[in-house]
């Protein structure tokens, strides 16, 4: 990595962390605890499109450090990471939406591992409540790549906003 990129992921890590405090309270059932839409994934998946799977999952992990504080989950960047990965993979093969969607896929049976693991053997929370939270929490991780890949699309549609990029690598 040379230190463009090194630069570029740190901003993007910030920023990331940024929108990540930024948020919406979204309605959630009785018990199943406070669920939030954010933008966080928005720099990282913009990253990995543009700078590959490495550096984005580099600033996946970095862009959640702060929304890490804020939930006390310590598992939360690591899913971030393979969202950003993965999509930075696929990415090479598939469009922006495409890519983040399968990314989103990929990150789906860690985030329902590391939820379950952190609510119900160190909070001790009931499986029902777990589920219900999950489920709604997984919803929203798809709501949210799918529209931050949209934005994606059309900040790369601009011939020179992605021949910026291109002169990153």
């Amino acid at each position: 990595m040379n230190r463009k990129i090194v630069a570029y992921i740190a901003i993007m890590g910030a920023l990331g962390n940024v929108l990540g405090l930024v948020s919406l309270p979204l309605p959630s059932p009785i018990g199943a605890g406070r669920i939030e839409l954010h933008f966080s994934q928005l720099p990282p998946l913009l990253v990995a499109f543009t700078a590959g799977p490495i550096p984005g999952a580099v600033t996946g992990f970095l862009s959640l450090i702060l929304e890490t504080t804020k939930l006390g989950n310590p598992f939360v960047p690591l899913g971030n990471a393979i969202l950003a990965g993965v999509a930075g993979l696929a990415a090479r093969r598939l469009r922006p939406i495409f890519a983040g969607l399968l990314g989103e896929v990929a990150e789906t049976p860690y985030l329902w591992g590391s939820i379950i693991l952190w609510a119900g053997y160190v909070l001790k929370v009931p499986l029902p409540a777990i589920i219900a939270f999950t489920s709604i929490v997984n919803v929203k991780a798809f709501l949210e790549v799918a529209i931050s890949c949209v934005i994606i699309e059309i900040i790369l549609s601009r011939r020179g906003i992605r021949e910026s990029f291109a002169k990153l690598r």
